[in-house]
C-alpha cells in the first residue's frame, strides 16, 4: 500500500518527465527558430576558414551556426517569458512587413535557399603554371585588341557599367563588382554572334566592336575584357580546345560568397534560378566566374572543353 504523501506515482513521474522532454523540445525548437535568421544575416561576414580536404572544405559556416545557436539556447533557458513575448512581437512583425510587402517569410526562406545554393556552388582549380598549359594562341594579336584606354571604349564602359543595378544596396569596396555585372548584362544583353570569314581569323578591337555589338566568341571576350578593364575591374581570358571567354576575378572564399548573393537574389535572379554557379580557383586561393557571351548570368556552367590556355590582359 503506497503511503499518502510519500512522493510522485510512477504515472506522475512518466508524466513529468513527458512534460520535462516537451518544454526541452519547445526550447530547442525556439533556439533554432531565432538562430537560423541572425546566422544568414552575419555569415557573410565571417572570415573564411577552410580546412585542407580536397578542394578545401569550408568549417566557418557551421562553427558560426553552433555558436549562434548554443547562446539562444541558453538565452531561452535563462529568460524564457522574455524570450517568449520577443519571438511572439518578431513574428507578428515579420508576418505584418510581409503583407504589406516588405521583409516577410518568404523573404526569410529565400535568404536560406541563397546559403544553402552557396554551399553547393562548383569549384574547379585552374593551374596557373607555364609548364601545365599551352601558351597562349595569338596572345598578342588579342591583347592588342584589347584598347581599353580608347576613349570610344572608356565610354561605352562607363554607360553600361551604370546602365543597371544603380540602386543595389553594396558596399564602397563592392561598386566594381557591380559595374562589372552591369557590363555584362549590357553586352550579354544585346550581342549577335557573326562568324570570322571562312578559313580566316579575326581579331576585332574593342574599339570597332562597341559599336558593333557582334562578333564571335573571341571578339565577345575581347570587349568584355576592355570593358571590365576600362572601369576598374581585373579580367583574364580562358582558352579552350575551341572558344575563348573572359572570366572576372572575384577574389576570396568570402568575395565569391558575397557575388553569388547578388548575382541569386540581387541582380541576375530571375535567370539563375536554382541553377548552380560555376568558378574557377586558383592554387592560391583566388576565384573567378566565367563571363561568356552563351551564359544569361555571371558564373553560368562551364564550357565542357579542356582549357588550353589562359591569358592574363
Amino acid at each position: 500500500m503506497a503511503i499518502e504523501g510519500s512522493g510522485p506515482t510512477a504515472t506522475e513521474q512518466e508524466r513529468d518527465n513527458g512534460y520535462g522532454l516537451a518544454h526541452a523540445i519547445i526550447i530547442y525548437l525556439v533556439a533554432l527558430l531565432l538562430s537560423l535568421p541572425l546566422f544568414i544575416i552575419l555569415y557573410p561576414y565571417v572570415p573564411a576558414i577552410e580546412l585542407p580536404i580536397g578542394d578545401g572544405f569550408r568549417v566557418d559556416h557551421l562553427i558560426t551556426f553552433v555558436v549562434i545557436l548554443a547562446a539562444f539556447i541558453i538565452l531561452v533557458r535563462r529568460f524564457q517569458m522574455a524570450v517568449y513575448v520577443a519571438l511572439i512581437i518578431g513574428l507578428g512583425t515579420i508576418t505584418l512587413t510581409g503583407l504589406s510587402g516588405g521583409y516577410g517569410f518568404r523573404e526569410v526562406y529565400g535568404d536560406y535557399a541563397v546559403f544553402l545554393h552557396s554551399l553547393r556552388a562548383t569549384t574547379v582549380h585552374v593551374p596557373l603554371a607555364s609548364n601545365q598549359l599551352n601558351p597562349f594562341l595569338d596572345a598578342d594579336h588579342i591583347r592588342n585588341a584589347i584598347d581599353h584606354h580608347e576613349p570610344v571604349v572608356r565610354t561605352f564602359a562607363v554607360a553600361a557599367a551604370t546602365a543597371y543595378f544603380a540602386d543595389a544596396e553594396v558596399g564602397n569596396d563592392e561598386f566594381t563588382l557591380v559595374h562589372c555585372f552591369s557590363v555584362f548584362r549590357t553586352i550579354n544583353g544585346q550581342w549577335q554572334y557573326v562568324s570570322d570569314v571562312k578559313g580566316g581569323e579575326y581579331f576585332a578591337k574593342a574599339s570597332e566592336s562597341v559599336g558593333l555589338l557582334a562578333g564571335d566568341c573571341d571578339d565577345h571576350a575581347v570587349l568584355m575584357a576592355a570593358c571590365i578593364k576600362a572601369v576598374g575591374g581585373e579580367v583574364r581570358l580562358v582558352r579552350t580546345t575551341g572558344h575563348i571567354y573572359p572570366e572576372l576575378k572575384v577574389g576570396d572564399a568570402k568575395q565569391l560568397e558575397r557575388a553569388a548573393f547578388l548575382i541569386r537574389r540581387v541582380m541576375f535572379q530571375q535567370e539563375v534560378g536554382d541553377a548552380p554557379l560555376f568558378h574557377h580557383t586558383d592554387s592560391d586561393g583566388t576565384r573567378w566566374i566565367n563571363l561568356d557571351y552563351t551564359r544569361r548570368f555571371p558564373g553560368g556552367a562551364l564550357m565542357e572543353e579542356d582549357i588550353v590556355g589562359i591569358l592574363d590582359v
